[in-house]
């Protein structure tokens, strides 16, 4: 993205975020012609000893480096753009555990959906959300006693010994990227997996480098932010989050 100069005015570097879940507008202000955009979906909820996924990630951007999805995105100055935010999903005394929701900018081309309830990516099997993680952008932790971990940076969570993720009592696939601002390293970690109930050293959520957005679970377990994912027993997952950064005319 380039400087130029209107005037006295020249460009800056702007950063804006939105969080909580919920329906936002932006106004393009004037100079602004394309903005990079970074995507975190809702948080997964946990069941009974399984976590949930966190909210997966997506990054619109003009710098390849780092990882990306796509190219910037074009917009006009004075064009009003719809953006939503990600609900983490919320835990409950049900067989089945809520994914989290996407969160978008603009349009359903830039989109990051929801990590997956605990049990949401193991295919059949009545209450199987008890026992296995949710995939997402870092993968739940499985339903173990001694090896449960929740996946963190875009890693797979862990379940029992032998049992791989996606698979019953394994842990939840994550994303197989990471979840840091704008794919960048410099950037922060987003959306880690929820943790087991089972026990205590894998018990807590994965790690990030956010508060906000967090998932929570049983005893106080939590998820790094934004859009962790639910804990054990039966967690919330955390709010998603839009976070965009452009060139735009100083006021």
């Amino acid at each position: 993205m380039r400087r130029s100069m209107m005037g006295r005015k020249k460009l800056q570097l702007f950063t804006k975020r939105f969080y909580p879940a919920g329906n936002y507008t932006w106004i393009v202000p004037k100079g602004c012609r394309e903005v990079d955009v970074f995507l975190v979906g809702g948080g997964g909820a946990g069941h009974n000893g399984s976590g949930g996924g966190g909210g997966y990630t997506k990054t619109f951007k003009k710098d390849t480096s780092g990882w990306r999805d796509g190219d910037a995105i074009s917009v006009a100055p004075g064009q009003s753009i719809p953006i939503t935010v990600g609900k983490g999903g919320i835990g409950g005394y049900s067989e089945v555990a809520p994914n989290g929701g996407y969160s978008q900018f603009l349009n359903s081309s830039y989109r990051a959906n929801g990590g997956n309830g605990a049990g949401n990516g193991y295919p059949g099997g009545s209450n199987a959300g008890a026992y296995t993680g949710g995939n997402g952008g870092s993968g739940g932790a499985g339903d173990d006693s001694s090896t449960a971990k929740a996946g963190s940076d875009g890693s797979d969570g862990a379940g029992g010994s032998g049992y791989p993720a996606g698979s019953l009592y394994g842990g939840g696939k994550g994303q197989g990227h990471t979840t840091r601002d704008f794919g960048e390293s410099t950037g922060k970690r987003n959306a880690g997996g929820g943790g087991s109930d089972r026990n205590i050293n894998g018990g807590m959520g994965g790690e990030s480098d956010y508060e906000e957005g967090s998932g929570t679970g049983n005893d106080n377990r939590k998820s790094g932010g934004y859009g962790g994912g639910g804990c054990g027993s039966y967690g919330n997952g955390g709010d998603g989050t839009v976070l965009i950064r452009y060139w735009a005319y100083e006021e």
